[in-house]
């Protein structure tokens, strides 16, 4: 479960995230980002368009998921994740694929590992 000083939740944040943010996306996954001072916060949303709410927040879980071992290990921002009705028929995986992809093209994670 992502832990709660690692969530957006008022809509004055996604708001600020929205007009400020650079944006980043796949198919599947749009990445909307600021960076911020702090810790990384981050957000995830679903529109009515992709399906009823079991799929819906079928998908919100499977995005929080994908995001949880990232969780302190990406540059202090604040993030939204929207997904588009592409999501719908991928896998974990293929969500979880994405997500790295987008987070390590917006420069917010590094797959280096440290040595020392």
């Amino acid at each position: 479960m992502l832990a709660k000083r690692y969530r957006l939740s008022k809509r004055g944040s996604f708001t600020y995230v929205y007009r400020h943010g650079e944006r980043k996306q796949t198919a599947a996954l749009k990445l909307i980002y600021v960076l911020s001072r702090g810790e990384d916060r981050v957000g995830f949303s679903v529109s009515n368009k992709i399906g009823k709410a079991v799929v819906r927040n079928k998908i919100k879980r499977r995005l929080r998921a994908a995001y949880s071992p990232y969780c302190g290990h990406v540059a202090p921002s604040q993030m939204v994740f929207m997904a588009t009705e592409e999501i719908v028929g991928k896998s974990f995986a293929e969500i979880s694929s994405d997500m790295r992809y987008l987070l390590i093209r917006a420069g917010l994670y590094t797959d280096e590992k440290k040595n020392g």
